[in-house]
């Protein structure tokens, strides 16, 4: 990830909760700026409690203006409703993106400084938004952000909701601002409100540009959730607040004259043709994750394979990849592996899943065992190819544990799923429903007498993988090192590791 994506530390994130007691303050210094409506004297508009550094201005409106969230949105759900519920199904749901970039996004997200989450929409934009070239525009955005901002604190100072972290015990995305959230009420979502609000003023400005806007305003919501910060509720209400808040703006002559001067100010910007300030191509791979996963996961539970296996491993891979470079390397989403069993589970399941097979592997003492790596094989794939491996013949002990762990994932296997368990599908549907018939017969076609302990090394052309199947073989021995459960990817590859255990004695 950039630097963008690398989150602040509590000096450089938003503390609007606490800028609710200067409203008043900065509302009775401000100055008559306008001149026919729109502000004309940037320079002499009040900070608004410019000590915490965030670069956002008095708003526009009077503070008996700003929308009432006590008196727009609902209560929060209540504990044991389904309402509630959803709330818990959403949060275990994020769990799993936990070390992804889509939650190295969502805790950079968190950081509200004002030139920063300004540039958190330039990707969408295509564009740098500064205060140079933008100055209006820049003003604009500042000071709405104080507007928009309070418009939640009815709420949050009513109802007093507690965040997720404090009663689900997980971790939440930046533990550094722990104690300023746990202070600061959950409902409704005050980052959502402000995400949603600037989504909403810049695609008035930019509508060629509207879709990608209102996504990442949308996005940075939702980011709310994957850092275990808020509710799926306190961001649907958040929303609400945000755009409820941009609907009464709009109503206030000095911000319609000043999106107007906005307005030609983002066609400039818009023509200089100037790269996103951020990589684009990252945060759309980090927010194609979304902000949840499946509440079904496609899983592979496998044994790693000590130094051994996997030096012989890299010499096989490089010797395809010579012949093939189009072939896959041996890497973070390829790792050299052992399938024990593939099946489709509950995403919610996943925890209890892992501690009935921690049982299992505590009690096999797996790193003892002794496996003969004896042939090379491959599995034709179609179009002249094939994925090659090196074979280990199946012993009594592997047999065993084999079998002990499908024992203990049967009561989460959920023996079919859908294209959405898997990290990610394919532009053939045809292949998709090859992959979910394989997972969801693995325990039939790939346990017991059918198993075939196998670590896949690469592919390449039949041509080759016929020649290294009949070359001479000199076997060797290995042991496992590790037993780990990843999400399966695209072509049923172990892409995302979810669960880990060092198999040492």
């Amino acid at each position: 990830m950039d630097m963008k994506h690398q989150h602040r530390t509590l000096l450089n994130v938003s503390f609007i909760g606490v800028l609710a007691l200067g409203l008043l303050s900065a509302s009775a210094i401000a100055k008559d700026i306008s001149i026919q409506g729109r502000t004309t004297e940037l320079g002499t508009i009040p900070a608004f409690h410019p000590e915490h550094g965030l670069g956002s201005l008095q708003g526009y409106l009077d503070p008996k203006a700003i929308p009432n969230s006590l008196a727009l949105i609902p209560p929060p759900p209540a504990p044991g409703s389904a309402a509630f519920a959803l709330d818990e199904e959403v949060a275990r749901n994020s769990f799993a993106l936990r070390g992804t970039p889509r939650f190295a996004l969502a805790a950079a997200d968190f950081d509200l400084k004002l030139p920063h989450f300004v540039a958190d929409f330039s990707c969408a934009l295509n564009a740098q938004i500064t205060k140079e070239d933008c100055p209006y525009l820049y003003n604009l955005l500042c000071r709405s952000f104080s507007d928009i901002g309070m418009s939640t604190y009815a709420a949050k100072n009513f109802y007093k909701r507690a965040r997720p972290f404090q009663q689900n015990g997980e971790p939440l995305a930046v533990p550094e601002a722990r104690t300023f959230l746990e202070k600061d009420p959950s409902y409704p979502s005050g980052h959502t409100a402000l995400g949603w609000g600037f989504a909403l003023i810049l695609s008035e400005l930019a509508p060629e540009r509207a879709d990608a806007i209102l996504a990442r305003g949308r996005a940075f919501g939702e980011s709310r959730i994957v850092c275990n910060h808020h509710w799926f509720s306190d961001v649907v209400w958040g929303r609400a607040m945000g755009a409820a808040t941009v609907a009464r703006l709009h109503a206030d002559p000095t911000f319609r004259a000043d999106i107007e001067a906005a307005r030609a100010e983002m066609a400039a910007i818009c023509a200089k043709g100037l790269p996103a300030t951020f990589d684009s191509k990252t945060e759309a791979a980090a927010l194609a994750l979304g902000f949840q996963a499946s509440s079904v996961s496609a899983i592979d539970i496998l044994l790693e394979p000590d130094a051994t296996m996997l030096k012989h491993a890299a010499a096989n891979n490089a010797r395809l990849l010579k012949a093939y470079p189009q072939g896959f390397a041996l890497d973070a989403t390829h790792a050299p592996h052992i399938t024990m069993l593939q099946c489709f589970v509950r995403t919610a399941d996943l925890d209890k899943l892992y501690a009935a097979e921690e049982k299992v592997l505590a009690a096999a003492n797996v790193s003892a065992m002794k496996l003969e790596a004896f042939k090379c094989y491959y599995i034709p794939t179609g179009s002249g190819l094939g994925v090659a491996g090196i074979c280990a013949r199946p012993t009594p002990e592997i047999l065993k544990l084999q079998a002990d762990i499908i024992a203990a994932a049967s009561p989460f296997n959920l023996r079919d799923g859908p294209i959405g368990a898997f990290t990610a599908g394919h532009d053939d549907p045809a292949i998709d429903a090859a992959i979910i018939k394989y997972v969801s017969t693995f325990e039939q076609l790939g346990a017991g007498e059918h198993f075939n302990p196998h670590v896949s090394t690469g592919n390449a052309p039949t041509a080759l993988l016929d020649q290294m199947t009949v070359e001479p073989f000199e076997s060797f021995t290995f042991s496992p090192a590790g037993a780990a459960v990843y999400q399966l990817g695209p072509f049923g590859t172990a892409a995302k590791k979810l669960k880990e255990w060092d198999l040492k004695p």
